[in-house]
C-alpha cells in the first residue's frame, strides 16, 4: 500500500530541493533525463532550439514556440513522466543559474541550488517521487524541502527516502540534508553572458541520449 502524507506542511511558494544520492552509470542518467525533462522549452538561444527540436521532430511556430500536441505525443513516445515539480532542466534552460536538475549528465545524484515552485503540497511531491522511484527502481537517495527559499529557520518541512522502487518520508527531519547552495555573482554573470550558457549537454550527447531511449 502506497505511503501517503497525512500533514499538510507549508512549503512556501519556492521551496529548496535537496537531494544527495548514490552515483548511477551514464546510461541509466540518459534514461532519467530524457524522462523527466519538460520539452516545451522556453529559452532565449534560438540556434540552440533548432537543433534540439531537429532532433526530437517537435515543430516550432514562427515565434519559436514548440506545438504542444506534438510535445506530448513525443513526451509520450519516450515514457516521459509528466513531472510538474521534479524534472530535470539538464538539456536547456533560461535559469539564471543556467542548466540544472537532481541528475546531472554524468550520474550523480544530487542538488541544493534551486527552487521549485509554485505552492507545491507535499502529497504531490510525494506521488511524483512515486513516479520516479517506479520508473527507475535503481535510484538510492534522500531529498528534503527547505521553505522560504531554503531560508526557513525551522530547517526542512519534509524528508523522502527513495529506495528498490519504493519512498518512504519523515515529517521535519531534524538536520539538512546538505547545505543550500547560492549562487555567486561570477556563476550568474557566466550563465547569463557565457555562449552557450543556456545549453546542458553536447547536441551528440543529447542524440545518443534520445536514441538510447527510443530504443529501449
Amino acid at each position: 500500500m502506497e505511503q501517503q502524507i497525512a500533514v499538510s506542511r507549508d512549503l512556501t511558494k519556492w521551496p529548496r530541493l535537496l537531494v544527495v544520492g548514490d552515483p548511477i552509470t551514464e546510461e541509466q542518467a540518459n534514461e532519467i533525463i530524457m524522462r523527466t525533462t519538460n520539452w516545451g522549452f522556453h529559452i532565449n538561444d534560438n540556434a540552440w532550439l533548432r537543433l534540439v527540436h531537429g532532433l526530437t521532430g517537435i515543430s516550432l511556430d514562427k515565434y519559436g514556440m514548440s506545438d504542444w500536441r506534438e510535445t506530448d505525443a513525443f513526451e509520450k513516445s519516450i515514457g516521459n513522466l509528466g513531472l510538474e515539480y521534479l524534472s530535470n532542466s539538464r538539456v536547456a534552460s533560461s535559469y539564471i543559474g543556467g542548466p540544472h536538475g537532481w541528475c546531472d549528465w554524468d550520474g550523480t545524484i544530487g542538488c541544493a541550488d534551486y527552487n521549485i515552485g509554485k505552492w507545491p503540497e507535499p502529497a504531490e511531491i510525494l506521488e511524483e517521487w512515486q513516479k520516479i522511484a517506479a520508473a527507475f527502481p535503481f535510484l538510492s537517495l534522500r531529498s528534503q524541502l527547505v521553505p522560504n527559499e531554503g531560508q526557513s529557520i525551522h530547517g526542512a518541512a519534509v524528508e523522502f527516502t527513495i529506495s528498490n522502487g519504493e519512498v518512504e518520508w519523515v515529517d521535519e527531519p531534524e538536520e539538512l540534508l546538505t547545505t543550500p547552495k547560492e549562487f555567486s555573482e561570477a556563476d550568474i554573470l557566466r550563465s547569463v553572458f557565457s555562449r552557450g550558457g543556456e545549453r546542458g549537454v553536447s547536441l551528440e550527447r543529447l542524440k545518443a541520449a534520445l536514441d538510447q531511449v527510443r530504443q529501449s
